[in-house]
């Protein structure tokens, strides 16, 4: 009995340290206060961050290295469009010269400057004892004309800035012994017996009609006095081409002189052998709402006072 109880304390104490030993966990890290397999994960994240931070890295090197790629294009494309333009631009001066109908003009450039500048240029290389290009004006726009090329000596064009070419006005054209001249903010167009007027704010003709013996533009309207071929004293809207005859006797009265306020008609006639001289004088506001000629709605800004003859 003793001895069977001495072989189950035994047995009990074995199992005993058995079961203490099989229950025994290391301790915690002093420094992370975490298991073995805590810390591990620990490790894995930082590694992890690391790496993240090494990608974020080599990601802005090559965003860098597409944006300089990306500039370096559009320096190329922009150099290729600017080879492409100028010789865009050399090929229209040679058809100029060459040309033998109207020429076409076309630039990338648009500023009046450059317009002006293209414009000369090409009229320098044009022999200039055949054909020609006239700027005549470079205002707001430029107007300008060439000699010389196709069915007709000259050609009037207008060229609005931002505009790649030109507008060629139709009718706009005139003879070798024509000629050109300011009427206000109008051009007055003299060809083969005919006066047309060309409206370049519109680009269009306005009028037309046989050329007088003397004209005279009423300040601010777009109404001329004229003396007609038979003597008559008109007064022409060339805008709304309409004409009203002056109530005067043709036979004594033979001239006008349009001054700033009045219009003084002047003439002679013969009686029983006798000469006499006689004038009548006018005011214009008077001879304006008489014959209800109206003034423009803005005042046109006078152009020089020259006349070109071809």
């Amino acid at each position: 009995m003793c001895r069977y109880m001495k072989s189950s304390i035994l047995v009990l104490v074995i199992s005993t340290l058995v079961l203490a030993a099989g229950c025994t966990r290391l301790p915690a890290s002093e420094e992370t206060g975490l298991g073995p397999g805590e810390y591990e994960g620990i490790v894995n994240t930082q590694e992890i961050k690391k790496e993240n931070v090494s990608l974020k890295e080599e990601l802005e090197k090559i965003k860098s290295e597409l944006e300089d790629l990306e500039k370096e294009y559009l320096s190329l494309a922009k150099s290729n469009e600017s080879i492409i333009s100028k010789l865009q631009e050399a090929e229209s001066k040679l058809d100029i010269v060459e040309a033998e109908d109207i020429p076409k003009f076309k630039i990338e450039d648009t500023d009046l400057n450059s317009i002006v500048q293209y414009l000369e240029e090409s009229s320098s290389i044009i022999d200039k004892s055949v054909k020609g290009i006239d700027i005549i004006s470079s205002g707001e726009r430029v107007v300008f004309r060439t000699i010389g090329y196709g069915n007709v000596y000259s050609q009037i064009f207008i060229w609005d800035e931002g505009e790649n070419e030109p507008t060629l006005i139709d009718g706009a054209s005139f003879d070798k012994d024509g000629s050109y001249e300011w009427l206000d903010r109008y051009i007055l167009i003299k060809s083969g017996g005919k006066n047309k007027v060309l409206d370049i704010e519109n680009k269009k003709i306005t009028g037309l009609f046989d050329e007088p013996l003397k004209m005279q533009l009423l300040k601010d309207t777009t109404t001329v006095l004229l003396k007609d071929k038979d003597n008559k004293f008109v007064l022409y809207d060339f805008i709304n081409d309409s004409n009203k005859q002056i109530n005067l006797d043709n036979n004594k009265y033979t001239d006008f002189n349009l001054q700033e306020d009045f219009v003084l008609f002047t003439g002679t006639y013969t009686e029983n052998g006798v000469e006499y001289e006689i004038r009548a004088r006018l005011a214009l506001d008077e001879l304006m709402e008489m014959y209800e000629i109206q003034r423009a709605d803005e005042a046109g800004t006078a152009s020089p006072d020259t006349e070109g003859t071809l």
